[in-house]
């Protein structure tokens, strides 16, 4: 197809692009995104074609490809003038050609299944997990031909981000990133077999929330106070540097944008394993409100990221407008997954926080077993328990 013209990358686009440009060909897939989308009954595979078309006439990520330069930080998308719409199933473990092709594919179930999908598999760097959601919005906005306002595009964002009123945040945030990075300890570590599980905690997300609120913290940052504390607690290490990502959407003008803001900012908790949780959250909370004021960064003018350095965290909040919240405290349990993606973090903790909170850890660390693994959950579910059942 012809191409008018290429555009720089957002700085979340970029931050994708550079931890792809370290990962061997067979870790290019585990960027994928499956997404499954339930459809009203009787929906026709032409309206299904019909909508996934208009999604991609809508939003430019679906129309995208990156072109590489000799400088990594250089690398361009290119918007293709017409919609690219693949629809067959693949395994989400089948790599997008990033440079030749939109980075993402869609196949339906059809009108007979019980109840009929249409099935996603996109690429982060076309969408990050907020955007997925505005995606699976537009998408039964369209189908049910509901109006749309014009949409936010990527290389908008990532022009303004090139703008001289935007260079002194991105100095800042580079700037920031560094001092914390340096001010953390350094332990070394050596990558081990994968571990990989999920605490079942019990905990409502009502009563979790009910518990930050009396902590006068927000629920996101109760977690990774636990985390944190409960990090201390099995290390026995006072200084915690953690990462969490950020998802760079306070802006208005960004809100409602399909692409990758997405970008890791770091925090340094400086707090002993002893200490009690209501001073750590209290701490947790300001670090992490200071840090995600400069979640916006270059990733190529600084060090490259290091996910063997520090304990990652992700907070999935609760779906818009969800069911009622139960109340029930239910019985814990740990659940033993198997291996999957191996890029990124040593260390990972995926929290979902709805209708029960689930602690999702991952690691890859030598020396750190399901008995460590089991350990640690533990921890953090007794302290997430204790802080919910303190009285008020």
């Amino acid at each position: 197809m012809r191409v008018q013209e290429t555009y720089p990358l957002t700085m979340g686009q970029l931050s994708m692009w550079s931890a792809l440009a370290v990962r061997p060909p067979e870790q290019l897939w585990e960027s994928n995104q499956e997404l499954a989308w339930s459809v009203p009954p009787g929906t026709t595979v032409e309206q299904v074609r019909y909508v996934l078309t208009a999604l991609a006439v809508r939003h430019e990520s679906l129309r995208t490809v990156y072109l590489p330069a000799d400088d990594p930080g250089g690398v361009r998308q290119v918007v293709l003038p017409d919609p690219v719409v693949r629809f067959a199933e693949e395994s989400v473990r089948e790599p997008f050609d990033l440079p030749r092709e939109p980075a993402w594919r869609a196949w339906f179930d059809g009108p007979d299944a019980a109840p009929p999908r249409v099935h996603l598999t996109i690429h982060h760097i076309a969408a990050d997990g907020a955007a997925a959601r505005i995606l699976e919005s537009d998408f039964h906005r369209l189908l049910r031909g509901d109006p749309l306002d014009d949409a936010p595009t990527p290389r908008e964002v990532a022009d303004r981000q090139r703008g001289d009123a935007f260079q002194n945040r991105l100095t800042a945030a580079g700037d920031y990133r560094r001092r914390t990075v340096e001010a953390a300890p350094r332990t070394p570590v050596t990558r081990g077999p994968q571990v990989r599980a999920c605490a079942h905690t019990g905990i409502p997300y009502g009563t979790a929330c009910r518990a930050a609120q009396r902590l006068q913290v927000t629920p996101p940052n109760l977690l990774l106070a636990v985390y944190a504390r409960a990090l201390a607690a099995t290390t026995g290490a006072a200084d915690q540097l953690l990462w969490q990502l950020a998802a760079n959407r306070l802006d208005r003008g960004v809100r409602h944008l399909v692409s990758s803001l997405t970008q890791w900012v770091p925090l340094l908790v400086r707090r002993g394993p002893d200490e009690a949780l209501p001073a750590v959250a209290r701490e947790v909370n300001v670090a992490a409100m200071r840090a995600l004021r400069h979640g916006v960064y270059d990733p190529f003018a600084g060090p490259r990221q290091d996910f063997d350095h520090g304990g990652y965290f992700t907070f999935v909040p609760p779906p818009a407008g969800p069911d009622p919240v139960p109340s029930e405290v239910l019985p814990r349990r740990v659940e033993w997954l198997s291996p999957r993606a191996h890029s990124g973090a040593s260390f990972y903790l995926m929290v979902r926080a709805y209708p029960h909170i689930q602690l999702h850890l991952r690691t890859m660390r030598d020396g750190y077993g399901r008995g460590e693994a089991d350990r640690f959950l533990t921890t953090m579910t007794d302290l997430l328990l204790h802080a919910v059942r303190e009285p008020a």
